[in-house]
């Protein structure tokens, strides 16, 4: 059955950053079959979420997909919820606002670099290790222990968690 995954992400189009972490992770875990088509919204920053034009262009693009169901998946990442109110509550309104859409919701803890790359990069380094995380296929190191947690701590995510419910995992990759 073809499946449209809305991809609702942090970063502008330009950067486009957190998509190839995301997209190396997809690529590297799973199968990708032709029947899957993969879309982005760009949110700029998670504060965005509920605008209108994030709402408005994920609406677009849910009906120009006419060939099977569509997901939207927001992909944020948490910041310093546990030490910053304001990062708690906006992380528990999103959260919120996912559940009251029927959204699934990819955190990363503290932020996608950390996750990924086991460290805080700088803004203006972001695009280039972004880059580098691709060309050097950094996912081959990353332990899928630390992309499966159903609870939030420090270099973690849910990521394989909420894509499989959607994709099939390689065989070679199912527990590394």
């Amino acid at each position: 059955m073809a499946m449209q995954m809305i991809l609702c992400v942090e970063t502008n189009k330009r950067a486009d950053t957190d998509s190839i972490y995301i997209l190396e992770t997809i690529r590297h875990w799973y199968e990708l079959p032709n029947q899957i088509k993969i879309s982005k919204v760009y949110m700029n920053t998670k504060s965005r979420y509920n605008s209108k034009d994030v709402i408005k262009e994920i609406r677009q693009k849910s009906k120009t997909f006419t060939f099977g169901e569509t997901r939207v998946i927001y992909c944020i990442d948490t910041d310093q919820y546990e030490k910053n109110m304001e990062h708690l509550k906006e992380l528990q309104t999103i959260r919120q606002y996912c559940e009251d859409n029927h959204y699934d919701l990819i955190w990363f803890c503290h932020d996608i670099e950390e996750v990924f790359l086991g460290q805080k990069i700088l803004d203006s380094q972001k695009v280039k290790e972004a880059a580098n995380f691709r060309k050097k296929k950094t996912i081959e190191k990353c332990h899928w222990e630390h992309l499966s947690c159903h609870e939030m701590r420090a270099y973690s995510s849910n990521i394989l968690s909420i894509l499989d419910k959607y994709l099939i995992r390689k065989n070679d990759k199912q527990s590394q």
